[in-house]
């Protein structure tokens, strides 16, 4: 008797310490409590202690322990209770071993509201949606309620599988759950993924809202490309003060000034996160603060914000890496991502993303197939972003061939991969693959996948082929709708050389851009029509259109290519005054325009006094270098010239070209074998020009130097076809 007395308390202690242990949360000491009790040999009866047992072995994972237990009291019939029961499921599902937790659950003589919360609980908690809203639908059947934990995940499963909002809300009104606060912030999650004016009615509807709430509906409007919506709503939650923004609701509201670009309001809510302290402690917000000072266009500011994040991840990374490519300040994205080697944090897809876009810019090649390589050796081939960036890098390095093996080689080619190949064989001159790609596309092409076909027909030249795009274009809803399709169509026409049909369409635009203004100046531009270019321009600035840099080059080439060296120059010089800053590429279309009409001294005289921050280009050298062709200027300044050309392009055939034909025209012979001497040197290969002409509907290219390996019939059919390919009504006078 005194023996079972000591068993006994022996036994309430350690039951005690095992419920004190669960209570503080010290889950190793439940479990070795409840060893201890059986290494005593004690038979231990409370039924109420062992749920926490398997609680604490949900909590360690440790399921081999858990089968254990099981086992243990399967032998001594403690399955019978229904709270055991329920724990061991509960325990099976927690550990995701699934298939155990829905046989014990089936096992189960009797069950109650828990037992299927459980079961529906751990399905939706393990990612299996479907399967979880089968099981909610039979607990309903079963008459069973679930509790508000499961009931917020059925409605997050419900938002997963776009399931009918109304239905899940109606449910939960006739429920009796409403009136709780994360139900009703998990319907008002639902809603904002679908329609943001549905959210916005249900909040306005919500008698008490926390932060979370505000935080919804506010995420809701910058996801709908509404931000405007959003800021405005943020400002009535700091007015009404009732509830206090998190750092949750800040990242909102910094991605909707990114969004707008609207850096002044971005400083505001700098200055409140500071004022709050929440831009020290929440990494996500200096991540969103980085972004929204990129998209502003202040890179300084976001690399300020990055230097003074102590807590960085691979975002932050990306994050500063990305905005220096946004802002074009490629040296600086290299530099950054030095430091992040050397920091050794592996980059991610979005670093690679970022990479390409710097190879695109210099033209790098190698570094392109190296950042291939490493997206085969980690298996980010599945990610359709970064393979269309690569094709993208591939064809802007005219490695064309290797992008059609990436673009290949994708089990699903979707609207941007297929709107990048085409955009990127047509920019390499391949535009019947490129149209041939859009005819095998299986999704519906959007607007850049019009803009990006209708790119590849200018480049082919071909009018029935842009008419064929334009009629996609119409049957898409695009031509009228999209202003860019639009212009892309103009810019189509007029590269086919069909510019009455491009004026017809340009004309047709009802909201007119400077862009589309820009590109019917430059339709007229390059098809000889420098008048009706500069009426254009004047016309455009009557309808008070501001002219932008871009616009100003149409001008100023207009008037390079019509002679008009007066009206070049007064252009030039209303850009000026009107504070619009002049690039390299006005002073080369400038210096082009001078040494056309053969004033080469006044071209020379200009490229050697440029703005300390424009450096002459090839481009420039080589048309004062074209004028000494024409004009036969003295030696000296022609092989200043030459110099400049070649040490700035000394693997461009076209210098070497052009300062051969300069050299001949002075009948400087031994200056011309110097030419053809340093290409054989150098390895630079020649690229012969060739022109293309429409017959019919077929576009037929010359290349220059051809032999014509045919008969005199052939030869005069040829000749015949370039007769009719000229349009002498068209023509227009000499040009003084």
């Amino acid at each position: 008797m005194v023996m079972g007395s000591h068993l006994y308390s022996k036994l309430q202690a350690l039951s005690s310490k095992i419920k004190q242990a669960s209570v503080n949360g010290k889950w190793r000491e439940v479990v070795s409590g409840y060893s201890e009790i059986q290494s005593a040999g004690i038979q231990f009866n409370d039924p109420f202690v062992f749920p926490i047992v398997f609680k604490a072995c949900a909590k360690l994972s440790w399921l081999l322990q858990g089968r254990c237990i099981q086992a243990s009291l399967l032998k001594r019939g403690f399955e019978s209770y229904v709270s055991v029961g329920n724990s061991i499921a509960d325990f099976y599902m927690k550990c995701g071993d699934l298939c155990s937790g829905l046989r014990a659950f089936d096992c189960m003589n009797s069950r109650d509201s828990v037992s299927w919360n459980v079961i529906v609980f751990g399905l939706l908690d393990h990612g299996f949606e479907e399967e979880g809203l089968w099981w909610f639908s039979k607990l309903r059947v079963w008459g069973f309620e679930p509790n508000v934990s499961t009931l917020v995940l059925v409605i997050h499963a419900c938002r997963s599988l776009w399931f009918d909002g109304e239905k899940i809300h109606g449910y939960v009104i006739r429920s009796g759950f409403w009136r709780i606060s994360s139900v009703q912030n998990s319907i008002l999650c639902l809603y904002s993924e679908f329609d943001s004016l549905s959210a916005r009615k249900l909040f306005d509807e919500m008698s008490e809202r926390d932060v979370i709430s505000w935080s919804v509906v506010i995420r809701s409007y910058v996801q709908s490309q509404e931000p405007v919506l959003g800021l405005e709503l943020f400002k009535e939650m700091v007015r009404e003060a009732k509830t206090e923004p998190d750092c949750v609701t800040v990242t909102s509201v910094l991605k909707a000034c990114a969004v707008l670009d609207d850096i002044d309001v971005g400083r505001s809510v700098h200055g409140f996160s500071i004022r709050r302290g929440f831009d020290l402690v929440d990494v996500f917000v200096r991540n969103s603060l980085i972004d929204m000072y990129s998209k502003g266009y202040d890179a300084d500011s976001a690399f300020r914000v990055f230097d003074e994040t102590t807590c960085r991840n691979i975002v932050s990374w990306n994050s500063i890496l990305a905005g220096f490519v946004y802002n074009q300040r490629y040296d600086e994205a290299l530099e950054m991502f030095r430091l992040m080697k050397k920091e050794a944090l592996e980059a991610d897809e979005v670093t690679l993303v970022s990479l390409l876009q710097v190879c695109k810019f210099f033209e790098h090649p190698l570094p392109c197939k190296s950042i291939h390589g490493v997206i085969i050796r980690r298996g980010y081939e599945s990610n359709e972003v970064a393979l269309s960036s690569l094709m993208d890098a591939y064809t802007s390095c005219s490695l064309v061939d290797d992008a059609r093996t990436v673009f290949d080689s994708m089990s699903y080619k979707d609207v941007v991969s297929c709107s990048t190949m085409i955009s990127g064989l047509g920019r390499c001159g391949r535009s019947d693959e490129a149209i041939s790609i859009f005819c095998q596309m299986r999704d519906k092409p959007n607007a850049i996948t019009v803009i990006s076909l209708l790119s590849a027909c200018s480049v082919s030249a071909v009018l029935r082929t842009s008419k064929w795009a334009h009629g996609i274009a119409i049957r898409r809803g695009l031509a009228i709708n999209d202003i860019s399709v639009d212009t892309s169509i103009v810019d189509a026409y007029a590269k086919c050389g069909a510019i009455d049909i491009a004026r017809r369409t340009f004309d047709q635009i009802t909201e007119k851009s400077i862009v589309s203004w820009t590109v019917i100046i430059s339709a007229y531009a390059i098809n000889g029509l420098p008048d009706k270019a500069l009426a254009s321009f004047d016309e455009m600035k009557r309808d008070s259109y501001t002219p932008n840099a871009v616009t100003y080059l149409a001008a100023l080439s207009a008037c390079n290519h019509g002679g008009l060296v007066k009206k070049g120059l007064m252009i030039f010089r209303s850009m000026v005054e009107e504070d619009q800053k002049p690039s390299l590429q006005h002073y080369s279309c400038i210096v082009d325009m001078l040494s056309r009409a053969g004033e080469i001294d006044t071209a020379m005289e200009l490229i050697k006094n440029l703005p300390e921050d424009v450096k002459a280009g090839a481009s420039a050298w080589g048309a004062i270098l074209s004028g000494c062709r024409n004009r036969l200027k003295s030696g000296i300044i022609t092989s200043e010239v030459v110099a400049e050309v070649l040490e700035l392009e000394p693997l461009c055939s076209s210098g070497y070209l052009l300062a051969s034909s300069v050299f001949a025209a002075e009948k400087s012979w031994v200056d011309v074998a110097m030419m053809r001497r340093l290409v054989k040197e150098r390895n630079v290969r020649v690229v012969a020009g060739y022109s293309m002409v429409l017959e019919g509907s077929i576009a037929r290219k010359f290349l220059a130097g051809d032999k014509l390996n045919h008969s005199d019939s052939e030869l005069n059919d040829v000749v015949q076809r370039l007769h009719r390919c000229m349009r002498l009504d068209d023509m227009v006078g000499p040009i003084n």
